[in-house]
């Protein structure tokens, strides 16, 4: 049999690459061994990528345009003598890639190659470390190989489904995430009667209050996975479990501040604002019934007092606006030696807190006083050339469009600063010490109560794509996405964000108009208002939202330390929170009893 060296436990085959490369280039493997060896070396060395059906399998690495081999490289002899060597391959994992590729990219009418495929996928354990490194995604391609069976893969589909269903039943707290992954999976790709689905709900269900006390994280997950299985068939069910979810936020807010009352307000601020926007989602008629509203205007007057102590606990940077050293230095300490790349995060994206409008403003009109550069007027042009803002010159004191064309200006200059001075050292540090994959942004953004329902994918593309140094493409995702959790912030506030013409016709209002609204100060406060007008909607300033959405961005702009400073923006606004919140329920999981 072939790969009888290569024992161990079902893992990702990509891992089995390099020994199998090794062993092709040993001076004993020749002729058709030397062969073997080095198609199973290339099969292996490519990922999974199980929710593609037309692409499954990607390039291990892809550098400056260029990559490594994937099957689809693959010629027809080497297809075929994959399809040979098949049903030699001891080693599940990778006869189910063998299998695979031979069947995805051969004869397709080969129904026992098939079958060796998903046979060989679904025999991954449903054990923790196995689930999360390479099962689920065994699975998930064994369901679609299945699916494409037609009638006669129907029974492997109701093992599996089986076999899941069983896993969440018995689910247990200590089996911790591991029984939504299961239910998840059940439900996206399962085959599952009315009766199991009453066994499902009521296991999650069960499970959840189990976890509440415990672990308020978990219990949320089972929650609303068990919502998704429940969708419109029972909205009483429905209303009360998102009920629950808002307050194991609200306990875990309590929790925090007893314990540690004055760095706690860090953490607290984050689970009121989700427990306001989960309770936000409920229909009015339950909140009315059920006394919530009361519950919401006491959090938001509670949320306004933890915003106001957690100022207090972020440090104000101020640096030689000439000699940068010690700013690349404090950004690059406060990142580095973090075992825990959720600290290591955490400290990132509080390297500085948002501006303070009514400082900058008195700066502005400081340096305006005696100032004799408001006199003459002053153009301001595009990097292709337009004329973006105009200022006309002035013989008496600088009125309020002069003192805010200087705060525009300070802005600019701190987001320079901060970026070139901070940020970008800090994060060369932090993407050398941990890996931080798409997929983790993603979840972080679930948890985040400033990314509205439906756009986490979208939020976790962007922050991820700003982490690998892409800000061109993080700012295109990210700011139309900022002017959506303005105006979604705006609305949970109860205020109107759309403009009604003379024909009765309702459009949406700018992010310009949004920013100018009185409600929008007091939702994120003035400094960050002022920051997010300087620059995105300034003409004078960066621009970024109207050169996004107007395709006027240019690659200089795009990898400019505007952009990377607006990423690092939505990256504070969203993301560290979630983290310290993380990183809290890890450490009380930890706690024995």
């Amino acid at each position: 049999m072939l790969t009888a060296s290569f024992d161990g436990p079902y893992e990702p085959p990509e891992l089995l690459s390099a020994p199998l490369e090794r062993a092709a280039a040993d001076p004993a493997a020749t002729g058709l061994h030397e062969l073997v060896l080095q198609v199973l070396a290339m099969v292996s060395s490519a990922m999974l990528n199980s929710e593609d059906w037309l692409e499954p399998f990607i390039p291990a690495m892809q550098i400056s345009g260029k990559r490594t081999v994937v099957p689809a490289d693959f010629d027809a002899d080497q297809v075929a003598l994959l399809a040979r060597i098949a049903p030699l391959v001891e080693r599940d994992d990778l006869r189910a890639r063998v299998a695979d590729v031979a069947w995805f990219y051969g004869k397709r009418a080969d129904v026992a190659m098939l079958d060796r495929a998903i046979d060989a996928y679904r025999a991954a354990p449903l054990t923790d470390i196995v689930w999360f490194s390479v099962g689920k995604d065994a699975w998930v391609r064994a369901f679609e190989l299945a699916a494409r069976r037609g009638p006669d893969g129907q029974a492997r589909v109701q093992e599996m489904s089986d076999a899941l269903k069983a896993q969440v039943v018995a689910g247990k707290v200590a089996d911790n995430f591991r029984t939504v992954g299961f239910a998840e999976t059940l439900r996206q790709h399962g085959r599952v009667d009315a009766a199991g689905r009453a066994e499902v709900l009521e296991a999650l269900f069960a499970l959840a209050a189990q976890a509440s006390s415990e672990t308020p994280r978990l219990s949320r997950h089972l929650e609303r996975e068990a919502l998704a299985w429940l969708g419109r068939a029972d909205a009483a069910a429905a209303n009360s479990a998102t009920e629950r979810v808002a307050r194991t936020y609200i306990a875990e807010a309590d929790s925090r501040i007893q314990t540690n009352p004055k760095a706690g307000a860090l953490v607290e601020g984050h689970f009121l604002e989700k427990a306001v926007a989960v309770l936000r989602t409920i229909p009015r008629s339950y909140r009315l019934e059920n006394g919530l509203d009361g519950l919401i205007d006491d959090l938001r007057i509670r949320l306004r007092e933890s915003r106001e102590s957690s100022m207090e606990q972020m440090m104000r940077i101020q640096s030689d606006p000439v000699d940068l050293t010690d700013a690349v230095s404090y950004g690059r300490s406060q990142v580095s030696g973090h075992a825990d790349k959720l600290d290591a995060l955490a400290a990132f994206a509080t390297l500085a807190p948002p501006l303070d409008e009514a400082s900058t403003r008195e700066n502005a009109e400081k340096m305006l006083e005696g100032a004799i550069s408001h006199l003459f007027g002053s153009s301001t042009f595009s990097s292709d050339f337009r004329k973006v803002a105009s200022r006309p010159g002035s013989s008496g004191q600088a009125d309020e469009d002069e003192v805010w064309a200087e705060m525009v200006r300070m802005v600019y200059f701190h987001s320079q600063l901060l970026g070139k001075g901070i940020v970008q050292p800090a994060q060369e540090v932090l993407t050398t010490e941990h890996r931080f994959s798409r997929q983790f942004m993603v979840s972080l953004c679930e948890e985040s109560p400033t990314v509205p329902v439906g756009h986490e994918t979208l939020w976790g593309d962007g922050l991820a794509l700003g982490l690998g140094g892409n800000y061109g493409a993080a700012v295109s995702v990210l700011v139309p996405q900022l002017e959506q959790i303005v105006r979604v912030m705006l609305r949970r506030h109860d205020v109107h964000t759309l403009f009604v013409d003379e024909h009765g016709v309702e459009s949406e209002k700018s992010l310009n108009a949004l920013l100018g609204m009185t409600e929008t100060e007091g939702i994120f406060g003035a400094g960050m208002v002022m920051e997010m007008k300087a620059m995105l909607v300034v003409q004078g300033g960066p621009n970024l939202r109207n050169d996004v959405a107007h395709g006027l961005l240019d690659d200089n702009s795009a990898w400019s330390y505007s952009a990377l400073y607006m990423w690092w923006f939505c990256l504070r606004l969203v993301t560290w929170p979630v983290i310290e919140m993380v990183d809290r329920a890890q450490k009380q999981a930890a706690e024995p009893g």
